[in-house]
């Protein structure tokens, strides 16, 4: 046993794991921290960093096709699969080292290996047990494995997905999440044909329905097939092809393909972790029961990131596992939920934070609806991306930005300013006194926000441009 007794001990050195040993070691803490696989997790290693990164020079060879029908460029040009692969792995290494770096600068001990948490007080790797006054649990989630037939001998994940060293033919996703949908988008650009196929009856159907509809139309429109309400039957290979039988309500269907991505949600991971021995309650799909400052049970755990369930993002463990550091060393702090931001990296991609005009008004809130298209702005056609719109929801009683979706060029990047105008009560008025700089694809949201009131300027331009 280590004769060290530390102040947290990190299980996990994912987006919540490494922030939350990074934000207690530079409060001066003693932190070890546990990792049996490369720091950055899913995220850094084989989730959200290396999909932007094919999504990125996937929407690059989007943007040269549309210009080679224009005429602006002579030909389409071709692309180097196998670069675009190396290039990735070099910024996923870069980031990698870099939290190896902000870990060391914070003082915070690493060791790699299995863990397994004794008790709410001790946690073992490599042979050696841990003493600690708290334990933060970051240990994420893995693909689940749904059962159908065939699933697990005919099937590749998302890590394997993103490691082909060449662009098939044809591809299905199973599931039409955030991940089916991103490395559906991503694949379709390269040259596979793709359909995806999702048991629910809508998309995303948490999400702004209109909003997804008008994604789901231009993802169709590009030539992705998108079948939903409908499930997985069975799945078996036939030579050098996968065979997938699904069916709706009324009859069943079979289609063939080089690859089939495995996509249908995420399980959290517990090895070595005995739940019930530290008196944690799991919710009803298995993930973690946290309060709102991320405390597991009655003692002195805490959990963060995918294993504690919730939206399961990135950005979202690393607040999480902030709030709970926090709240470990007194400092008291409680984590909003309902201002999480949302975004699904298509091309074009999709955004939203807070209540949409259905959620909101069950609720009972009476509220108005601002909607601006990317046709009326400079910016977006200049760049050739008019496809899209803003909508923003608005408390009518009020005047508060209470919601908003945009689907379009720069989604992810926009979402910010709703995010930051719902957490400090941005009203429209309000919002209207905030100069915007032209030409910007930002004028879109405060475009919208002022249509919710009537008060847009540019608004009807659309009419004179579709």
């Amino acid at each position: 046993m280590s004769s060290e007794i530390y102040d947290l001990i990190v299980v996990g050195g994912g987006p919540a794991g490494y922030t939350g040993a990074i934000v207690a070691g530079r409060m001066g803490k003693k932190v070890l921290l546990i990792e049996r696989e490369r720091l950055g997790g899913t995220c850094l290693n084989v989730g959200c960093i290396p999909t932007k990164y094919l999504l990125d020079k996937a929407g690059e060879l989007e943007k040269i096709r549309h210009m080679t029908k224009q005429g602006i460029f002579r030909d389409a040009g071709s692309f180097n699969f196998a670069k675009i692969q190396a290039g990735k792995a070099v910024v996923v290494n870069k980031l990698v080292s870099g939290v190896d770096s902000l870990l060391k600068n914070a003082k915070v001990t690493v060791i790699r290996g299995k863990a397994v948490v004794r008790s709410n007080s001790q946690v073992e790797c490599n042979g050696q047990i841990h003493t600690t006054k708290h334990i933060l649990l970051a240990t994420g989630s893995s693909p689940a494995q749904p059962p159908i037939p065939g699933a697990a001998e005919h099937t590749i994940g998302s890590t394997e997905a993103l490691d082909l060293e060449s662009v098939p033919a044809s591809l299905a996703v199973v599931g039409g999440g955030v991940i089916g949908l991103e490395i559906a988008s991503a694949f379709h650009s390269f040259g596979s044909k793709v359909i995806v196929l999702e048991m629910l009856d809508q998309i995303m159907p948490g999400e702004d329905a209109d909003s997804i509809r008008e994604m789901v139309r231009s993802l169709s429109a590009k030539g992705i097939v998108i079948r939903t309400g409908v499930r997985v039957k069975q799945i078996q290979s036939s030579g050098s092809t996968k065979v997938i039988e699904f069916s709706n309500k009324e009859q069943t269907f079979q289609v063939s393909v080089d690859q089939v991505l495995l996509a249908a949600g995420r399980k959290p991971n517990f090895e070595g972790i005995d739940v019930t021995a530290l008196g944690i309650a799991l919710d009803a799909k298995g993930f973690v029961i946290v309060d709102e400052h991320m405390k597991a049970g009655s003692g002195n755990v805490y959990a963060a990131g995918d294993v504690a369930g919730g939206w399961q993002l990135a950005h979202s463990a690393y607040i999480e596992a902030e709030v709970a550091v926090h709240n470990m060393f007194g400092d008291a702090k409680a984590i909003d939920q309902s201002i999480m931001p949302r975004c699904i990296y298509t091309i074009p991609p999709y955004a939203a934070v807070g209540l949409n005009k259905q959620q909101a008004e069950k609720t009972g809130r009476a509220v108005s609806v601002g909607i601006f298209h990317y046709s009326a702005n400079g910016m977006a056609l200049a760049e050739d991306a008019s496809e899209g719109t803003a909508r923003v929801v608005v408390e009518q009683t009020t005047g508060r930005v209470i919601g908003a979706q945009i689907v379009g060029i720069a989604a992810p990047e926009l979402i910010a300013t709703a995010t930051m105008a719902i957490r400090t009560g941005v009203t429209v008025d309000q919002w209207q006194d905030i100069i915007t700089a032209h030409p910007s694809v930002s004028e879109i949201l405060r475009e919208a926000a002022l249509e919710s009131q009537g008060k847009s300027i540019h608004s009807m331009v659309k009419t004179n441009l579709v």
